[in-house]
């Protein structure tokens, strides 16, 4: 069975109206990139990320699936609200409702005022005055579309009603049925998180939410996170599956390659400079610069120099000579594993460089399933954008979906409409 950080396996929670595979979490604060799995779980976590991507294979070319897709929606803040479940009081919040110290907990409207300022302080007492009038059962979270701030807007040759949570724009023909609820809303959020505890420190998540009970009230628009392919849009055709089988083949085979060594990477070095860490952080600064990770042989030349780089900045930042050379040893060390290590770094990197292309695949074909139009807004008006990625549901185990490369780029260059901090 495979573990994936703090999820844990659980018994499907039917009837409690929690959509069917749940995933048992301690706190739904951060989920996982499929291909970052190999540097979280070594060999293990490979090998889960190849039946992740087949058995999405499976859904998109056979009428059945042990993996369910929601779609990631760009909402900001993340809102944790419902009743309470000591006093049964309804509360709202953000992330910090789960904080071990110090959590905050809005029960009220000026609570909101107390805890923040500004925008967010307004939002949350937006969020407080209309989600405490929906039928909430438990604790739920979800992300906040949109309070005061939507508009109507000429988007792509038409009419539309637009709101902008975080980077993606999105917009919804006036002319629409569903246009015409978000006209006459208050408030617009999509739930994607059921907790169930005693207590709010002592809750945990399943990945789903049941909303339809909660529809129906003018001043709230409940959007639904499952992705739902009524038009067959998504299906991939035979051609198509046997590219994507190669894809898969290969990044098994390069997982292969890697095996043992992706272990070992987990348990080499010290605190923040454990390797499997470092490759982490090093993959993420390609995405930020906006370098596409292309031939595995240069990557591995550009580790080295940024894992030397890394030592020698903290042995200079040190003021004994003593805690000098004991990162001027670990340098040393550890340059010395990378070389011994050469050829296993290198399918370490291909296999990430296989993992991916094999799921931005997978990517492109749920993208073609839309229910609101996405766009950036940019100097020249709107482009149109794709969602901002899904996530994979597969017994009890999360992964994220994203085209991490594209959505970055989308995240530093497009405008954005208020500080969610």
């Amino acid at each position: 069975r495979v573990q994936v950080q703090n999820y844990r396996w659980c018994t499907p929670l039917y009837k409690r109206g929690v959509p069917r595979y749940p995933i048992d979490m301690a706190k739904n604060t951060h989920l996982e990139h499929l291909e970052d799995d190999i540097l979280n779980q070594g060999t293990e976590g490979g090998f889960n990320a190849i039946k992740f991507l087949r058995e999405l294979g499976d859904m998109l070319t056979r009428p059945q699936s042990n993996v369910r897709v929601t779609t990631k929606w760009d909402g900001a803040p993340a809102i944790i609200c419902g009743k309470d479940p000591v006093s049964q009081r309804f509360f709202v919040g953000t992330k910090s409702v789960f904080a071990k110290t110090a959590p905050k907990v809005i029960y009220s409207e000026a609570d909101a005022d107390a805890m923040y300022e500004g925008q967010l302080a307004q939002k949350l007492k937006d969020a407080y005055k209309y989600l405490s009038k929906l039928p909430i059962q438990g604790v739920l979270q979800g992300d906040l579309l949109y309070t005061d701030d939507k508009d109507t807007r000429l988007v792509n040759g038409e009419q539309s009603i637009v709101f902008q949570p975080n980077t993606i724009v999105y917009a919804v023909p006036t002319n629409s049925a569903l246009g015409a609820k978000v006209a006459r809303s208050k408030l617009g959020i999509v739930f994607h998180t059921t907790y169930v505890g005693p207590t709010l420190a002592d809750m945990n998540a399943q990945f789903g939410a049941s909303v339809s009970q909660l529809q129906g009230n003018p001043d709230v628009v409940v959007f639904s996170s499952d992705f739902t392919d009524a038009t067959g849009a998504a299906k991939m055709d035979q051609v198509e599956k046997r590219q994507f089988d190669a894809l898969v083949n290969r990044a098994e085979g390069s997982l292969k390659q890697a095996s043992a060594f992706l272990n070992i990477l987990g348990s080499f070095g010290q605190s923040k400079f454990m390797m499997n860490v470092l490759f982490k952080q090093f993959f993420n600064s390609y995405i930020r610069q906006g370098r596409p990770i292309r031939n595995a042989q240069d990557v591995v030349q550009d580790f080295k120099s940024y894992y030397a780089g890394l030592l020698s900045k903290e042995a200079a930042s040190k003021k004994t000579k003593s805690a000098q050379d004991k990162y001027l040893q670990m340098r040393t060390d550890g340059l010395k594993f990378l070389q011994q290590n050469e050829k296993s770094i290198y399918f370490t990197v291909a296999s990430y460089m296989n993992l991916i292309e094999a799921k931005n695949f997978i990517i492109r074909r749920l993208e073609r399933v839309q229910t609101l139009g996405t766009f950036l807004r940019t100097e020249n008006g709107y482009k149109v954008t794709a969602p901002e990625g899904f996530v994979a549901i597969r017994s009890g185990n999360a992964l994220k979906l994203v085209d991490r490369l594209e959505f970055s780029r989308a995240n530093f260059t497009a405008d954005k409409n208020w500080d969610k901090a």
